[in-house]
Order: structure tokens, then C-alpha cells, then sequence
């Protein structure tokens, strides 16, 4: 079967490279605001005159640029279409209400710029080519697998990263029903499961509070424009990227061991975005924890692995008994459960994750990732290729 598997690399573009890059990021973050405002512009009419443009009809559009103004022509083509795709999926997203209307793009938004056609990237001698560019130096972590598909260029406040997705063919694995096991997300414990290990939350953001604030402090004090201005955001930048970087080796970790050991691994079906924005301390605590993040390692690693990631209903998971199954909000105090029915006593977040996995059966839909908007992709390129050769 066919995946497509990511290969993230640090790449170091000379002065010049990083400020033709620069002009690139500016030129898509302008197509992204103008296509935004004609699709805006056209919705707002009345019904008689409404227009609704699309992404072939702005790919039109786009060509005629790239004729008439050279600095939209010194991006690569494929990079300007991946802009007015991600637009349009977008719109799409918010039509079909699974998320709110899109967004302008800000000028400290960083854009990828991506390269479709695997024939004009590669990697020679630890140099990257890529469309227009000079080689660039790159820092092979791990080799390549697969088939590569499509290269993309973003800065990650003053680093730079090269992104390449490849097409890797892996065996069907032989399906694992066994051992199954359910997991109760939470903040103090960040993971707790059937088994009765408890994995503390290590607070990466938390921990590193005193130190943004005065990161971010240092920044309001800067005049607006300046060099010392954009030092004091790059600091500020720099310790967003640590926490990042420190909760998805956490969650990394924590993943694959869970998909080493088991078949089924059962999680309660959260909305968690909705959870993060009624705001306050504990929204913090719950970007913090990663909830959704650990969910996505897991869905993609038990996929490749034979495995199944399933998720239940979360109503009262902490309020009913594992071994009665009685429901009583009084049972649980803190961190222990004690049944007021049956006295069954046990960690209240164990006691959770009996229930999670107990609510499983063969019958729940496994959690499945769609390949349906990428088949959509490669037919949207293979046509814009030929309009914008």
C-alpha cells in the first residue's frame, strides 16, 4: 500500500538565498490576501450578481499575472498554486461549516513555498536544488524513502527547513486485534491508561512562562521597525520553537510505545479545539498537553503498523464505576475514585480509562485519515500544469 510519508531536514540558505526567499513569502502572502478579498467581495453580493470564484478561475487569473509583473513570475508556479489550493480548501472547509471563514495573511506569517515537480528538486552531496535557487546546504538527518513528490521551503523564525514528501510503498501489515488498551487524556496526569501507568504532564509551556513573558516584555519595549525589535522577536521565537519541539519528541516517544505493545489503543472522542477556546488557564493547560497532537502520531503509527486507533464517547467517563458501571459524580474526588455504590476505590483517571476501553467494540468505526482531498490535489495540479506552463 501506498503512503505518503514526510522527511523534514534543516537546510542553511546563504544571505542572499534567505532574502529572495523573503520576497517569495511576501509575493504568496499577497496572492493569498488579494484572492481572499475577490472571493470576499464576490460572496458579499446580492443573490442576482453573486460570484463565486474558484480555484481554476483564479489559476487563470494568475497566469495573466505572471505574465504582466516579473516579481509574481520569479516564484515558482507551483508554490503561487498551492497558495490559491490552500484557499480554496479553505473556503471549501468553511462552506461545509468544519471551520470559520479564512483568515488574511499577517506580515510575520511564514507561507511554504512548494515544488511539485520531482524533477526539478533533488539532493546531491548534501546540496538541495531547487527551482531558481542556488544550492543550498542541507543536513541529511535520515535517508530518503520511497518515491519523492513535492519539496517545501518554510522558515521557522531564523532557521530553515526543507520539507519533502515521498511516496513509500510498505507491506500490508498483518492486522493486530491484541492487546487492547484505553487511554484517558488529562492535565495533571497527561496520559493514563487501562493498565494503570500514569504519565505525569510535563508542562513544557508552563516551565517556560517567566522566561517568554520576559522575552515578550523586551519586545514591546523595542521601537517598531527596528533591528533590536526583530533580535528581541527572533528570542521570542526561539523559545516557542523549544516547547514545540519539546512536546512532540514527548508525545513521539509516548506514541510509538503505545503502538509497539498494542493492537487497539481506545481514546474518548474530544473536541478539542472547542475545549481551547472558552479560554482561561485550563485552555492552556490543554494546548499544552497536546491532546490532539498525541491522537494524530498514533492514528498514522497503528495504521502502518496493523494497529487500530478507536474513540467512544467520553460522557461521563469519569463519573461511572468500572467495576458496577454506576454513575455518580460524588464518586469521584480529586484524583481518587471511591463507587458510592459498590466501594470499588482506584485512581480516578485509571479508573477512566477502564471505562474508555470498556465502551470499545469491534463495531466502532476505526479513526481513519481521508486520501480523498489529496486524490483532488494531484487532479487540480495536472490540469494548472498545463495552463501555467
Amino acid at each position: 500500500m501506498l503512503y505518503d510519508k514526510a522527511f523534514k531536514y534543516r537546510i542553511y540558505p546563504n544571505k542572499a538565498t534567505q532574502n529572495r526567499l523573503g520576497q517569495w513569502n511576501s509575493t504568496l502572502k499577497c496572492i493569498w490576501n488579494v484572492a481572499h478579498e475577490q472571493r470576499k467581495s464576490g460572496y458579499s453580493r446580492s443573490n442576482l450578481s453573486k460570484i463565486y470564484p474558484c480555484f481554476h478561475s483564479q489559476s487563470k487569473e494568475l497566469t495573466d499575472l505572471r505574465k504582466q509583473y516579473s516579481w509574481i513570475k520569479d516564484v515558482p508556479r507551483h508554490a503561487l498554486a498551492q497558495v490559491l489550493l490552500n484557499l480554496d480548501d479553505a473556503w471549501n472547509k468553511c462552506f461545509k461549516r468544519i471551520r470559520g471563514e479564512p483568515k488574511w495573511k499577517k506580515k510575520s506569517s511564514s507561507l511554504g513555498i512548494t515544488e511539485f515537480d520531482h524533477t526539478r528538486f533533488r539532493i546531491n552531496a548534501n546540496k538541495l536544488k531547487f527551482p531558481k535557487l542556488p544550492p543550498i546546504p542541507i543536513v541529511i538527518s535520515r535517508p530518503l524513502e520511497g518515491k519523492p513528490k513535492s519539496c517545501t521551503i518554510k522558515s521557522d523564525g531564523d532557521q530553515w527547513f526543507a520539507s519533502i514528501v515521498c511516496e513509500v510503498d510498505i507491506q500490508n501489515p498483518e492486522p493486530r486485534t491484541e492487546p487492547r488498551i484505553g487511554i484517558d487524556r488529562g492535565i495533571r496526569n497527561v496520559i493514563a491508561d487501562s493498565d494503570g501507568r500514569l504519565v505525569e504532564n510535563p508542562k513544557f509551556l508552563n516551565i517556560a512562562l517567566k522566561k517568554l513573558a520576559r522575552a515578550q516584555r523586551a519586545v514591546s519595549r523595542k521601537v517598531k521597525g527596528s533591528n533590536n525589535r526583530e533580535k528581541a522577536k527572533n528570542r521570542v521565537n526561539r523559545i516557542h520553537r523549544t516547547i514545540r519541539r519539546q512536546r512532540a519528541h514527548f508525545l513521539h516517544v509516548e506514541s510509538t510505545r503505545y503502538t509497539k505493545s498494542h493492537g487497539v489503543v481506545v481514546l474518548e472522542k474530544l473536541k478539542t479545539k472547542n475545549m481551547i477556546q472558552i479560554g482561561g488557564g485550563l485552555s492552556r493547560n490543554i494546548g499544552d498537553s497536546g491532546w490532539g497532537m498525541f491522537s494524530q502520531f498514533l492514528e498514522y503509527k497503528l495504521k502502518w503498523s496493523g494497529g487500530t486507533l478507536a474513540e467512544v464517547n467520553p460522557a461521563y467517563t469519569s463519573q461511572t464505576c468500572a467495576v458496577c458501571n454506576h454513575v455518580d459524580r460524588v464518586s469521584r474526588c480529586g484524583d481518587r475514585f471511591k463507587c458510592t455504590k459498590c466501594g470499588h476505590v482506584d485512581h480516578a483517571d485509571t479508573n477512566g480509562a477502564k471505562i474508555v476501553l470498556a465502551r470499545w467494540s469491534p463495531a466502532c468505526q476505526p479513526v481513519e485519515a481521508s486520501s480523498q482531498g489529496t486524490r483532488q490535489r494531484s487532479r487540480k495540479f495536472r490540469s494548472l500544469n498545463k495552463e501555467m506552463m
